[in-house]
């Protein structure tokens, strides 16, 4: 059975209760979107992932404060941008370090297309969490399962007939169509 997909507003009621499992959730939904800010401004991995530490701080701060789950998405990205140019201000004092290339005065196109992934990705996952078995379990394995299984084995745990399995795609996929566009 895969794990539950939970909403905005709900991972951050289990975050202010102490869930660890929220926390986590949470985190990992919004990794892309958070470390693609420092990347679209070309800053280096580890300056990338300071500002993800920085950002993840800001949140356990900002959390209790959040009104309006649904806006946590552009309030990271903000946020990120914020840490984004902080550091870029210490880093221009440091005459040692050297500055990439980039104006942080400018906001990178990415952080726009970044957001809309990342709620593409998760209406994906609530749609497929949505799907009854025997299409969850189908294109679970298929799309979700890394590493893919061969087909033979999806077959024997789905127990079909391996030539059953691309027609059953179809309409499963159909299916999950319908309730992503929903």
């Amino acid at each position: 059975m895969p794990k539950a997909i939970r909403d905005d507003a709900d991972l951050v009621r289990g975050c202010l209760a102490g869930e660890a499992a929220a926390w986590e959730q949470l985190l990992h939904r919004y990794r892309r979107l958070i470390y693609s800010v420092p990347v679209a401004f070309r800053f280096t991995n580890e300056d990338a992932d300071d500002v993800f530490q920085r950002v993840a701080m800001k949140l356990i701060e900002g959390l209790p404060k959040l009104r309006d789950p649904t806006a946590l998405p552009s309030w990271l990205a903000t946020v990120a941008r914020h840490e984004c140019h902080a550091l870029h201000r210490v880093e221009s004092r440091n005459v040692d370090t050297p500055v990439e290339d980039h104006d942080p005065g400018v906001e990178p196109p990415d952080i726009i297309a970044a957001l809309e992934s990342v709620a593409q990705e998760h209406a994906m996952a609530v749609a497929l969490e949505q799907l009854e078995d025997p299409c969850r379990g189908l294109l679970t394995m298929l799309y979700v399962d890394d590493p893919t299984p061969p087909y033979d084995e999806i077959a024997k745990r789905l127990g079909r007939p391996i030539g059953s399995l691309g027609p059953s795609r179809s309409r499963c996929l159909g299916k999950l169509r319908k309730l992503y566009e929903s």
